[in-house]
């Protein structure tokens, strides 16, 4: 599995201003190919952070709400190494079985038949490392499933970082009150290091990277006030 690490970096003029605020790093990957809408990892800066993680993905059914700010707690999972193409299933005891086959290319597919509530809240989960310290089961993504439905969840390589307060790990987050740095792995990029502009809000790209002789993509997305 390809491994993946991200180096941010802070000047101290820079750390003092976003500690006297309360303002952390918040970093995420997309849902559905659109903007992300769960803060995966969210983290006190330092002046050098870096964040690795290997590209395998956990499920997890949950009954949380998708409102800005709501933990998502797992009521059931299953683990890092899930099967790609597959299809899983929560079962009305609350137990994802699978995998089995009725998948989707390239996704993870999770079928609902827990008959205890209408909808129930799923998605992707992913371990990660933020500045030597392991963080396992944190959520990338959530969406809502119908009792009988079928989500269908595709894993990807794009990462976001902002920042922000008042934002916790593997919570939803739909307010973003800065602008969002978008960073694009895979294709033979494993290693990006940015450095925070405090003119613009934004992350610009520094010379330490490793990328194959290939150039690595990287955007802004406003906030959403």
């Amino acid at each position: 599995m390809a491994e993946y690490t991200l180096n941010v970096g802070f000047t101290n003029d820079q750390l003092q201003v976003l500690y006297a605020t309360g303002t952390n790093v918040v970093i995420a990957k997309p849902s559905g190919g659109g903007s992300p809408n769960v803060a995966w990892q969210v983290f006190k800066p330092l002046m050098a952070n870096q964040l690795s993680w290997i590209e395998e993905y956990g499920i997890y059914a949950s009954t949380s709400n998708i409102t800005n700010g709501a933990t998502l707690s797992q009521m059931s999972s299953i683990p890092v190494g899930a099967a790609m193409n597959k299809l899983y299933t929560l079962q009305d005891s609350g137990v994802i079985t699978g995998p089995a086959s009725g998948g989707q290319p390239s996704s993870f597919a999770l079928l609902n038949d827990f008959t205890t509530k209408p909808y129930m809240t799923v998605g992707l989960y992913q371990d990660a490392k933020v500045n030597g310290v392991d963080i396992l089961g944190n959520a990338i993504s959530a969406v809502p499933v119908l009792l009988a439905s079928t989500a269908v969840m595709t894993p990807y390589t794009t990462v976001y970082i902002w920042l922000q307060s008042q934002v916790k790990s593997n919570s939803v987050v739909t307010t973003v009150t800065s602008p969002m740095t978008q960073l694009q792995f895979g294709g033979g990029i494993d290693t990006i290091s940015v450095a925070y502009d405090s003119n613009s809000g934004k992350f610009l790209p520094t010379g330490n990277f490793s990328m194959n002789s290939k150039q690595y993509e990287i955007s802004y997305v406003e906030a959403a006030l």
